[in-house]
């Protein structure tokens, strides 16, 4: 079982919770390991933000949490690490399933730097997103102008999720908790991008060979 099935990250504007399956460890050094490799490539971004750790079926022991915390302070600046726990999988946050057929939201708009939406569903933004402006959504993120700003799709945890515009240039793409940057040159055709083996990756929307 790779380490995104392990351990969920799902980023909101109030930080980022990271949901942890313990059976899935053999000891706590691997857990220790993983979550430094998972957090390694985001750490800049949640810098300054809070942390909230959810572990499941089983508990942390206290001098685990402590070490945990440690880690955590020690690999991002936070403002706070906050530990909850539940002993089912069903008491967790569900994850947004409707990325083929769901719950949509339409910007009839371009977003300005500074503005946010935040969707539990589908986004889609007639317009521009400019550089400061933020997309958060649990479902899709699609773009029919250029993306310039952040956007975070999946965020609940949904890896079938994907980031489409007309011209995708983000400063920042997330995708169920995966990150990436916009390549240098910049593209003159559309263009997806979609978590394959664990890693974002973008390709031209060609509409008679996407697969979803």
């Amino acid at each position: 079982m790779s380490t995104m099935d392990r351990i969920q990250m799902k980023g909101n504007r109030k930080g980022l919770n990271l949901i942890i399956n313990l059976l899935e460890f053999n000891s706590f050094e691997e857990l220790i390991e993983a979550v430094k490799s998972k957090l390694e490539p985001v750490k800049n971004f949640y810098s300054g933000n809070a942390v909230f750790v959810t572990t499941y079926p089983i508990r942390l022991k206290e001098e685990e949490k402590t070490l945990l915390e440690k880690l955590l302070y020690d690999t991002i600046a936070l403002s706070s690490v906050t530990f909850e726990e539940s002993n089912r999988k069903e008491d967790l946050p569900s994850i947004f399933d409707g990325v083929e057929e769901g719950l949509t939201k339409f910007i009839t708009r371009s977003l300005r730097g500074g503005q946010m939406i935040e969707f539990k569903g589908n986004v889609v933004v007639v317009g521009d997103v400019h550089i400061g402006a933020e997309i958060f959504a649990e479902g899709n993120i699609v773009i029919l102008g250029q993306l310039k700003g952040r956007a975070f799709a999946g965020t609940s945890g949904n890896e079938k999720a994907f980031v489409a515009a007309l011209k995708l240039t983000p400063a920042l793409m997330s995708i169920a908790g995966i990150f990436a940057r916009s390549a240098e040159n910049e593209p003159n055709f559309p263009e997806v991008a979609k978590l394959v083996d664990g890693n974002i990756y973008v390709e031209p929307y060609i509409p008679t060979k996407f697969e979803y």
